[in-house]
């Protein structure tokens, strides 16, 4: 969870125009010229229509996703994560948190990096292990004392952590990390799933979320469901009812078409009949929100439809987007320019319509270790998923 403290990042910046993104920003947070209209128009119609058939000829197989991903690998090491284990989050104060190390493990598993995986569960499991339910407490800082500072976990960053200890223990045939990835998954579902009326789900942390603590709650975070985790938990966990989970998260992401662009809020309430965007809470589209494209592509129990929504997000010819959007009037609010938000959607528009992922955009360096992070588990995905999109 990157944006707890405040329950979500504020972001200002201008309010742009409408359906089609006319005159978004670019990188220098300037107006572009109308063309971004036309071209996000005539993308939407495209893709549309190729969504929508099967007559697009299989792209041949490039197995490439797992080469890229193992020959950048060092790279992301050497620059975010510190020789103790930490990963800092340089974009978002060089704080570290529960997501980026659960993230960091899910990498070095797959990139078959023992010993960095090492240290990243060492660090995670002695500074961040604080609380007594076997969660995780979700924020530290290095000059702050103590250093933790906020105790309240966050479920994705513990099924993350999670998720890469049950893959370590198959790859490297060691039950700790199996019996370390059992205890977290039974504390997520005492501590962090509760009952819906579309069946479980998940809440984005033990306090703060349920319905007796938001006027409006439950509130959940749709990019707290990564179903590629779930999809692989159910087989190394099935103790735990994964399925209903994963039933829970599509359903809600069904009914969480808002706005003129049909996209899911970052934060939604689900105490009501049916789901809108949450009252205390910002409604846009935005930094915790991309990851949800993500998973959808990732998992192979997603169903095409699901994507709909996202493929106008980046006109992949004119390189037009993607941003962060407002709900309600479907208004570009800042521009998500690093190459790895765009291979999110470049992810996307293979997965749907068959068009191959730029070799350039895959390789290309981010500074900043978000847009980094998600550019290499868009390659663990394609690498997965869809080896043929390189």
């Amino acid at each position: 969870m990157r944006r707890l403290s405040g329950l979500s990042r504020m972001l200002g910046g201008a309010t742009l125009a409408g359906l089609c993104l006319a005159s978004p920003l670019n990188a220098s947070g300037t107006a572009q010229d109308d063309k971004a209209t036309i071209g996000l128009a005539a993308a939407k119609t495209d893709m549309t229509k190729a969504s929508t058939t099967r007559s697009a000829a299989p792209l041949p197989a490039k197995p490439r996703g797992a080469e890229l991903l193992v020959r950048l690998w060092p790279a992301y090491r050497d620059r975010f994560i510190t020789p103790e284990g930490r990963v800092i989050d340089n974009g978002n104060g060089g704080i570290s948190h529960s997501e980026g190390q659960g993230y960091a493990m899910v990498l070095a598993a797959a990139a078959q990096d023992r010993e960095t995986f090492d240290r990243l569960w060492a660090w995670t499991s002695r500074e961040l292990g604080v609380r007594p339910d076997g969660l995780s407490a979700w924020r530290w800082q290095a000059d702050a004392k103590p250093n933790v500072t906020d105790t309240n976990n966050a479920s994705d960053g513990d099924i993350l952590i999670a998720w890469a200890l049950g893959e370590a223990g198959i790859r490297w045939e060691e039950p700790r990390y199996t019996q370390a990835m059992q205890k977290i998954t039974a504390a997520v579902f005492r501590q962090n799933v509760v009952g819906s009326r579309v069946g479980p789900v998940l809440l984005p942390g033990a306090v703060g979320f349920g319905a007796k603590e938001q006027p409006d709650g439950p509130i959940v975070n749709l990019s707290y469901w990564i179903f590629p985790a779930i999809d692989r938990l159910q087989k190394l966990d099935p103790a735990q009812d994964w399925a209903a989970l994963r039933r829970s998260g599509l359903a809600l992401l069904r009914e969480s078409r808002f706005g003129p662009l049909k996209l899911p809020p970052e934060w939604l309430s689900v105490g009501a009949q049916r789901s809108a965007p949450a009252a205390q809470f910002e409604r846009s589209f935005g930094y915790n929100a991309i990851r949800i494209p993500l998973y959808l592509a990732w998992s192979s129990r997603a169903a095409t439809d699901h994507l709909l929504p996202y493929l106008t997000m980046w006109n992949q010819n004119e390189n037009i987007g993607p941003f962060v959007i407002e709900i309600d009037d479907g208004k570009a609010r800042e521009p998500l320019d690093a190459a790895g938000y765009k291979m999110v959607f470049a992810l996307v528009q293979c997965v749907a319509n068959n068009k191959p992922v730029p070799t350039e955009l895959a390789t290309r360096n981010n500074e900043l270790y978000y847009p980094s992070t998600l550019g290499l588990l868009s390659l663990l995905a394609i690498s997965e998923r869809r080896p043929q999109c390189l």
